[in-house]
């Protein structure tokens, strides 16, 4: 439905919506937090069985960034190391 669409994606834009009707089976239109802009993709037929379990792709990508953010907010307050002194062999730099 166009007008859901219109309303739940943000950055659909005009030129994206008059593409839906001309849509062919298997095409999808992929938009989210993963991706900068919406993008259009070509899905195929499964050719193997089921057999894996569905993964909480939410959760995952929030766990992925959360240790992310956890790093560089502790690189971000890490004191600056101060620059050695150089060290020297009987007079010369060894730096």
């Amino acid at each position: 439905d166009q007008d859901s669409l219109k309303y739940g994606v943000e950055a659909a834009g005009r030129d994206l919506l008059k593409e839906l009707p001309a849509l062919t089976k298997g095409q999808v239109i992929i938009s989210g937090m993963c991706v900068n802009t919406p993008v259009l993709c070509q899905v195929r037929q499964r050719l193997t069985a089921h057999g894996g379990e569905t993964l909480d792709a939410p959760s995952l990508w929030q766990a992925h960034f959360q240790s992310h953010r956890l790093r560089e907010r502790a690189a971000a307050r890490a004191p600056v190391a101060g620059r050695r002194q150089a060290a020297t062999v009987r007079g010369i730099s060894i730096e």
